[in-house]
């Protein structure tokens, strides 16, 4: 029998979205095509620190835009404009998502995005796919100063979810994480925390229809 869950936290990427930061700037024929390799290597590739520092709320838009700008020569605001264009025409994976967290919803229990993500997400996806309309919260890592899998010097919390299980009244056994990633710490089992690993969109939306009946 299928556990009763009081709050649902969803992973962004690849688990509800497979979008990426400048995603138009790949398309051969964009003016600015030849852009896209140089962002993505110096930054997901060459600079992973301090793409985590954006995540962790250490470094923000602008600072990160200034280092691009200056290390390539591209004009900052062509950046910023690119990047704000590939936020707001993010996608889900399925348009069955939506209705299926609606259902969730009417049954009383919380749903709500939790994303290791820069502070671009609030500012641009958020208001473009008008998720607040769709979830209860947005929980993003830039603005919780901590990664989902982080866990506390005493391991005995999860810094990401804490403050807000507290501020619901919710413990850790009330709760279902579905994510991409894997727990490796074991701390989230020791809590109760369940986890759901997507795989695959059809192993996402499986779920999700089980936990809506």
């Amino acid at each position: 029998m299928e556990k009763r869950y009081k709050v649902l936290f969803f992973d962004w990427h690849k688990t509800l979205s497979y979008c990426d930061f400048w995603a138009q700037l790949k398309n051969p024929i964009h003016d600015r095509n030849h852009w896209h390799e140089n962002i993505v290597r110096f930054l997901f590739t060459e600079n992973k620190p301090l793409v985590n520092q954006w995540m962790r709320g250490e470094a923000n838009e602008d600072q990160i835009l200034d280092l691009v700008s200056r290390t390539f020569g591209y004009p900052k605001e062509t950046l910023r404009e690119d990047l704000a264009e590939s936020c707001r025409a993010m996608t889900l994976l399925s348009d069955e998502i939506l209705p299926l967290i609606a259902k969730i919803r009417k049954k009383g229990i919380l749903c709500v995005i939790a994303t290791d993500n820069m502070d671009v997400f609030r500012k641009y996806v958020v208001p473009a796919l008008k998720l607040d309309e769709y979830f209860n919260e947005t929980l993003v890592s830039y603005n919780q100063k901590a990664l989902k899998f982080d866990t506390s010097e005493d391991e005995a919390s999860i810094p990401f979810f804490h403050d807000y299980l507290k501020k619901n009244g919710l413990a850790y056994t009330d709760a279902l994480l579905l994510d991409d990633r894997v727990d490796t710490s074991g701390l989230y089992k020791k809590l109760g925390f369940d986890t759901f690993q997507v795989e695959k969109i059809d192993g996402l939306l499986e779920k999700l229809r089980t936990l809506s009946v």
